[in-house]
């Protein structure tokens, strides 16, 4: 039984272990396309985890190390996680900011006061012989 609970664990540490890799190199698409695995292996763990709870003494301590290489993984998939976010926002700013309409010129007056808005009408050329 708990064979199923080191198996599910060891399966969510290296969907973990891909997707901190991912991140870490700034790719993005590979840590998304990992998603489903990750969803996946945190459901199998959940429901294998209240078999783990009557495991032997021996087979208690594998647990435990392998729940600290777990808390590890997911320590440094939050700060790598946080930081793709961060730099998403920015690419995302960026982004809008370039696509936003440029400010409305203001022209000043040789008196220094605000200018009236030119408004460039029709033009007509006319010319006889």
């Amino acid at each position: 039984m708990t064979q199923d609970f080191e198996t599910a664990a060891h399966r969510l540490a290296d969907v973990l272990q891909q997707e901190n890799d991912a991140l870490t190199r700034v790719d993005y698409a590979s840590a998304v396309a990992l998603l489903p695995a990750k969803e996946a292996a945190l459901l199998d763990l959940a429901r294998q985890q209240p078999k783990a709870a009557d495991a032997r003494a021996a087979v208690k301590g594998r647990l435990v190390e392998l729940q600290h290489r777990l808390a590890g993984l997911a320590g440094e998939n939050k700060v790598l996680l946080q930081r793709a976010i961060t730099v998403q926002t920015r690419i995302l700013r960026i982004v809008a900011s370039a696509a936003a309409p440029p400010a409305e010129r203001v022209e000043y007056s040789a008196r220094g006061t605000r200018a009236a808005p030119r408004r460039v009408g029709a033009v007509a050329l006319s010319t006889s012989a």
